[in-house]
């Protein structure tokens, strides 16, 4: 900013965003409330999609540095990498929430973390899938936003945690996981109690019936006659297709002794390339979802990645040069704040 506008007071901008005591997470809240009353107007579903964002940056003191894998370069680089969710409602979306990552190299070191001002609250180690938790417990939890559900990709999706404590929320997701998830086409849980063999102790805790296969060998099963082509977005050059199938299936938790039933959605391109596999969660009393419906779901993570790009290519979100964590709240919250006038500037001229 002090680089593009003439004459501008480089101490007092660099004072407002890593000094100065302003509150950055009372201001992302702000910005999730205005977010939800932008979007509100709007017909069709709303979304709230989690997702990691992460950049680059020299050095070792700037908070949560550390050698980690940045998605958006492909490799394991030294840089910051943050947690963030995004709300959205067609073609429209809002960044409402975000959380820094701290890798255990920082969590572990408490002059570390002193020294770049983090809070004792936030200085306990938290995977990415614990945050994104965080982040919906505190956005819905406390009336911030809505979410007809929420999206999430593998990363997030193989947590069971993460799709534990949706659950217990009674929401609906609809979240990615990879092909070595095991699932049963049909309920596993036992008639009864384990037999006794007669030998040694006698066992107690109960086994499915059947073993789990993993998701390529049920997609394998699904007949050509199941398949179906769908539009789930219109794009620059027209309408955008899938091939998509809704199947029930039962996961199998060991620590609670039961089955439970979920539906998973497998989406591949037209040419049988691509394949994308989604575990969908429907509350209890919810109505049944449609495969298209799902499918229309599992493709809305498309807009957080838009949204990243423009934070990052018009509003410099990985260009921040702070070093504290009160100074990347501040950063964040800026950034958020110029994303929701661009939001409200489309939605005036659309």
């Amino acid at each position: 900013m002090d680089e593009r506008l003439p004459d501008s007071p480089y101490d007092a901008l660099h004072h407002f965003i890593s000094v100065s005591t302003w509150d950055g997470a009372a201001v992302m809240d702000e910005v999730a409330r205005r977010v939800q009353a932008s979007l509100a107007p709007l017909g069709g579903e709303q979304g709230l999609l989690l997702d990691e964002c992460g950049w680059e940056k020299a050095g070792h003191k700037s908070v949560g540095v550390a050698r980690q894998y940045i998605g958006q370069v492909g490799k394991v680089s030294n840089g910051q990498v943050g947690v963030f969710a995004v709300l959205c409602r067609g073609r429209h979306a809002g960044l409402v929430g975000g959380q820094l990552y701290l890798p255990t190299a920082w969590s572990m070191d408490v002059a570390r973390c002193a020294q770049a001002r983090i809070p004792a609250a936030a200085q306990a180690y938290r995977s990415k899938p614990e945050l994104a938790a965080e982040l919906v417990k505190h956005l819905l939890g406390s009336g911030l936003v809505q979410a007809d559900w929420v999206r999430g990709d593998a990363a997030y999706g193989n947590s069971p945690a993460l799709r534990q404590a949706l659950e217990e929320r009674q929401q609906a997701y609809v979240l990615d996981v990879g092909p070595g998830l095991g699932l049963h086409l049909a309920d596993p849980t036992p008639a009864g109690p384990p037999a006794s063999t007669g030998r040694g102790r006698p066992a107690r805790r109960l086994q499915p019936t059947h073993p789990a296969q993993l998701l390529p060998a049920l997609a394998a099963q699904v007949p050509a006659s199941a398949w179906r082509c769908y539009t789930y977005r219109t794009g620059r050059k027209g309408a955008l297709q899938r091939e998509a199938v809704l199947l029930p299936v039962w996961r199998w938790e060991p620590e609670r002794q039961q089955a439970q039933a979920l539906h998973l959605l497998i989406s591949r391109e037209v040419d049988g390339s691509q394949v994308k596999y989604s575990l969908c969660y429907t509350p209890p009393g919810g109505a049944a979802l449609a495969v298209a419906q799902a499918l229309y779901r599992q493709m809305q993570r498309y807009w957080i990645e838009r949204v990243f790009q423009e934070a990052k290519q018009q509003l410099g979100l990985h260009q921040n040069q702070t070093r504290h964590w009160p100074a990347w709240q501040h950063h964040v919250a800026l950034t958020m704040m110029a994303l929701h006038f661009m939001l409200e500037a489309q939605l005036e001229g659309q």
